[in-house]
C-alpha cells in the first residue's frame, strides 16, 4: 500500500465530495464558489455607487425646493407682500406649493411648510412684523430642506461651498441688507440714535464677515473644481457683489463717523443695489450647483455602467470558456457512450481510439462495465417517470397541507372566513392563506403565472417566506413584500424560471383592514347592499419581476362594519370563459355576492362557485380558481 501524503489528506474531503457529484453538479458547485464572493463584492460596490447617485439626486431635489423659496424671500425683501397684491406674490407661493407636493414628504417639510402657509394667510397689513414672521418661517423651512436633502453634507469642496453660499451666506446677506434698508427708511432726525448706531455697527460687521467668507470659500471652490469651469462663469457676479459691499461698508463708516447722514440717498441706493446684486448672485450660483450635482451623478452613472459592462463582459467570457470546457468534457463522455453502445451491440470489437488527448483517455478501461448500460437506461427512464409522478403528487399534497384549516379560520376573532381553491391541473399557482402570528392576523392571496409544477413551487416559496417573515416580526408592508420579492426573484432566477406572481396582503384588526400589494380588485359588499371595488394596482408590484420593489409598495385602509363582506379572488373566476367565448366577469361575481350577502361565508362561497360552474357548463376551467370570503361579525 502506497503511503498517504499530507496533500492527499488535505484533499480527501474535497475529492470525496467531487466524487459524489455528476459533471453538471461539479461545474455548478465550482461556479457557485467563484461567483458568490464575486457577486457579493460587485453588489456591494454597485450599491455604494447607487447610494452616491441617490445622495446627489436628493441634493438636487433640495436645490429645486430652494428655488421658489428664494423667490418668495426675494419678493418679501424687495417689497412687502401686501403692497404688491395677491396677484404678484402668489406666483412664488404657487411654485413652492408644487415643489412641496412633489418632494415635501421626502424632505419632511410638512410641518415647516404648514407654518409658512399659516403666516402667509395672515398677510393683511404692511407691518414690518408680518415680513419678519414670513422671513423667519422661510429661514426655518430652508434649514429643514438643507438638513433633509443632504445639501449640508455635500462631500465635494466646490459643490459644498456653493451650497453654503446658497443655503446660508446669501440668505443671511440678503436679510442684513433688507434690514439696513428698513433702518435707513425709518430714520429721522439730524444724527444717529444710540439704537441706530448699534444696529448699523452690527450690520456693518456682519456684511464684512459675510463678504470675506464668501470670497474665501468660493475661492476654495474655484481651486477644487475639477474642470476649472466654475470660476469663469461666476467670478464677474462675485466681483460685482463684493464691490458693492465694499462701497456700502465705506458709506456705513462715514455714517458712523458723522460724515454723511443715515438717510443719505446714495447710501440708500447702495443698500438696494447690494440687495439686488446678492439676489442676482443667488440666481447665478443655483444652476452652477445643479450642474455640479448633475456632473457628479453622471460620473457615478458612468462608473456604474463601466463596472457593469466590464463585469458582464468578463462573466460572458468566463461562461463561454467554462461552457466550452464543459462541452469538451461532455463530448468526450458522449464518444465513450457511443463506443460502448457499439461494443454492446457487437458491431465494434477492436480497441476504441478517442480523439481527446487529456486525462479522459484513461477512462477507456471502464468499457468493461458498459455491457449492462441498455438495461440500466430503460430502468432509469421508468424510475424517472415514477419520480416525476411522485414529485407532482407530493407537491399537490404540500399545497393542500399548507392551506389554512377550518379550525384556523374559525379562530380568527371578529371575522367569519370561508375559502375555496381549485387547480386547473394536478398542481396550481393560486395561493391564499390566513396567518395569526404574535397576536396579528395576516390574510394573503396571490396568483403565480401559469398552473404547472414551477408555479406551485413559487406558490410554496411565497407561503413559506411570508410565514417566516411574520414569525420574525416583519410587519411593515414595504419590508415584508420587498423581502418576499427578493426571495422569489433570486429563486426563480436560480431555477431559470420566468415565473412571477401578484400578491395582496391584508392586516386585519378590529374591523380595520390595511391592504398592500398588487393583485385583483378587492370587493367590498356592505350589509346594506352597497358595493365597492378597491383597486390594488397602485399598492404594489408583481413579485419576481424586479429585484427591488420597495418604491412601489403602499398601503390602504378599509373599514368593515358588522355584516360587511370583503371578497378576494383570482382571475381564474373573472376571466373564466364559457363555450360561447364569454367572460364570467367581475360584475356577475359581484351580483351573486350581493344577493347572498346576509348568509354565512360558507354558503356565499357555495353559491358563487355554483354560479361559476353553471356559467361554464361543460367547458373546463382553464385557470386555477380561488375565492376567499371575509365577513365582519
Amino acid at each position: 500500500m502506497e503511503p498517504v501524503t499530507v496533500g492527499q489528506k488535505v484533499l480527501k474531503p474535497a475529492v470525496g465530495l467531487i466524487n459524489q457529484l455528476h459533471y453538471p453538479q461539479k461545474f455548478a458547485l465550482i461556479s457557485v464558489c467563484f461567483l458568490l464572493p464575486l457577486g457579493l463584492a460587485i453588489f456591494l460596490l454597485l450599491s455604494e455607487i447607487q447610494g452616491q447617485i441617490q445622495f446627489a439626486q436628493l441634493e438636487q431635489q433640495g436645490l429645486a425646493y430652494l428655488g421658489p423659496l428664494q423667490q418668495l424671500q426675494q419678493t418679501v425683501l424687495v417689497q412687502p407682500l401686501i403692497s404688491l397684491g395677491p396677484n404678484h406674490w402668489r406666483s412664488p407661493v404657487d411654485q413652492l406649493a408644487q415643489v412641496q407636493e412633489r418632494w415635501g414628504k421626502k424632505l419632511a417639510t410638512e410641518t415647516n411648510y404648514g407654518d409658512l402657509e399659516q403666516v402667509l394667510s395672515q398677510v393683511t397689513d404692511r407691518s414690518q412684523d408680518t415680513s419678519e414672521q414670513i422671513l423667519q418661517a422661510i429661514a426655518v423651512l430652508r434649514t429643514q430642506v438643507g438638513n433633509q436633502s443632504n445639501l449640508i453634507l455635500d462631500p465635494d469642496l466646490d459643490s459644498y461651498y456653493l451650497m453654503e453660499a446658497l443655503l446660508l451666506k446669501l440668505p443671511q446677506l440678503q436679510t442684513d441688507l433688507a434690514q439696513l434698508g428698513t433702518i435707513i427708511t425709518a430714520h429721522s432726525g439730524p444724527g444717529l440714535s444710540p439704537a441706530e448706531e448699534s444696529q448699523v455697527l452690527v450690520i456693518k460687521a456682519q456684511l464684512a464677515q459675510l463678504k470675506t467668507s464668501l470670497v474665501k470659500n468660493l475661492g476654495v471652490a474655484f481651486t477644487h473644481n475639477a474642470r476649472q469651469q466654475l470660476q469663469p462663469r461666476v467670478i464677474n457676479s462675485l466681483n460685482g457683489l463684493t464691490t458693492v459691499l465694499e462701497e456700502l461698508e465705506q458709506s456705513l463708516t462715514k455714517v458712523i463717523t458723522g460724515q454723511i447722514k443715515l438717510n443719505d440717498a446714495q447710501l440708500n441706493q447702495q443698500s438696494q443695489w447690494g440687495l439686488l446684486n446678492s439676489l442676482h448672485f443667488w440666481r447665478v450660483l443655483s444652476p452652477e450647483l445643479d450642474q455640479l450635482l448633475s456632473e457628479r451623478i453622471q460620473r457615478f452613472q458612468q462608473r456604474q455602467w463601466l463596472l457593469s459592462t466590464f463585469v458582464l463582459a468578463t462573466l460572458a467570457i468566463a461562461v463561454y470558456l467554462f461552457w466550452g470546457f464543459y462541452a469538451s468534457v461532455m463530448a468526450t463522455i458522449a464518444s465513450l457512450s457511443s463506443a460502448a453502445e457499439k461494443m454492446v451491440a457487437g458491431s465494434e470489437t477492436k480497441a476504441v481510439e478517442l480523439q481527446t488527448q487529456d486525462e479522459m483517455a484513461e477512462v477507456v478501461h471502464a468499457f468493461n462495465t458498459v455491457a449492462d448500460a441498455l438495461c440500466r437506461l430503460t430502468e432509469k427512464l421508468q424510475d424517472e417517470n415514477l419520480r416525476l409522478e411522485a414529485e407532482i403528487d407530493i407537491t399537490r399534497q404540500l399545497q393542500q397541507m399548507l392551506m389554512p384549516s377550518e379550525q384556523e379560520l374559525a379562530a380568527v376573532a371578529g371575522l367569519e372566513i370561508a375559502g375555496f381553491m381549485e387547480s386547473a391541473t394536478e398542481v396550481g399557482g393560486d395561493y391564499y392563506d390566513v396567518l395569526q402570528t404574535n397576536g396579528q392576523v395576516r390574510i394573503s392571496i396571490g396568483d403565480v403565472t401559469g398552473h404547472d409544477l414551477e408555479s406551485s413551487l413559487v406558490m410554496i416559496m411565497a407561503q413559506t417566506a411570508l410565514r417566516t417573515l411574520l414569525e420574525h416580526g416583519v410587519t411593515d408592508p414595504v419590508k415584508l413584500l420587498s423581502a418576499m420579492n427578493r426571495t422569489i426573484y433570486e429563486n426563480t432566477r436560480r431555477m431559470g424560471s420566468s415565473k412571477n406572481m401578484t400578491l395582496s396582503v391584508l392586516q386585519y384588526e378590529a374591523g380595520l383592514i390595511r391592504l398592500s400589494g398588487q393583485h385583483e380588485e378587492v370587493l367590498i359588499i356592505r350589509s346594506n347592499g352597497a358595493t365597492e371595488q378597491i383597486d390594488t394596482f397602485e399598492l404594489g408590484f408583481p413579485l419576481g419581476l424586479e429585484q427591488d420593489i420597495s418604491a412601489f409598495v403602499t398601503e390602504r385602509e378599509i373599514t368593515l362594519n358588522s355584516g360587511d363582506l370583503a371578497v378576494l379572488y383570482t382571475d381564474g373566476i373573472t376571466e373564466a370563459m364559457n363555450s360561447q367565448r364569454q367572460f364570467y366577469g367581475i360584475e356577475r361575481l359581484q351580483t351573486v355576492l350581493c344577493q347572498h350577502r346576509h348568509q354565512a361565508p360558507a354558503e356565499i362561497r357555495h353559491q358563487a362557485i355554483a354560479d361559476l360552474r353553471n356559467f361554464l357548463g361543460d367547458q373546463p376551467a382553464e385557470d386555477d380558481v380561488t375565492l376567499l370570503i371575509l365577513k365582519q361579525k
